[in-house]
């Protein structure tokens, strides 16, 4: 079975945008709270000093209010910012996934693979140790791509064999 281009960016598109946009969501329901209990508390702490100085609330009770109110609010203020940038991750990550896309769509076009392509679609390869003996021999090998992280492609039903050297054959299964 080949993978062809849109099948493994609905792959790719399965593995991100749900959890992607279930969490940006998320934080842009809460910033959108942060932002309303700010001015919630400013309201507040405007309404217990007028009660202060009307003489409806005492200056010991005033005191007490307006330095919880205050805590609260400096609390909220340096939410906001985390918030925001939490969000602009989430963005920066959609935006990766549309460049790696790009360039798995010239890796499907060339001839040859090239070192600087191989930066660009990968992040890491993890080798694991090699499990039984003789012809029974068999490594794990595990790539995570660059933007995208671990992808886990639908079962191939063949095996891959190649004779790498004389006497010498690898045959590549699939996890």
């Amino acid at each position: 079975m080949e993978y062809d281009e849109d099948s493994f960016a609905e792959i790719l598109s399965n593995k991100t945008n749900a959890d992607t946009l279930a969490q940006k969501n998320h934080l842009q329901t809460e910033l959108k709270k942060t932002i309303e209990r700010i001015e919630t508390v400013e309201r507040l702490y405007l309404k217990l000093y007028e009660d202060n100085s009307s003489g409806k609330v005492t200056d010991e009770w005033f005191m007490c209010m307006s330095h919880k109110y205050e805590v609260e609010r400096v609390e909220l203020k340096a939410k906001i910012p985390e918030l925001r940038t939490q969000i602009a991750s989430l963005e920066k990550t959609q935006k990766g996934k549309e460049i790696f896309i790009a360039a798995i769509r010239k890796f499907m076009q060339m001839e040859t693979l090239t070192a600087p392509l191989l930066h660009e679609l990968i992040d890491r390869i993890e080798v694991h140790e090699i499990e039984g003996t003789g012809k029974n021999r068999t490594q794990r090998i595990v790539i995570h791509y660059r933007f995208v992280g671990y992808l886990e492609l639908p079962t191939v039903s063949e095996n891959y064999k190649a004779d790498i050297r004389q006497g010498v054959a690898v045959e590549y299964l699939t996890a």
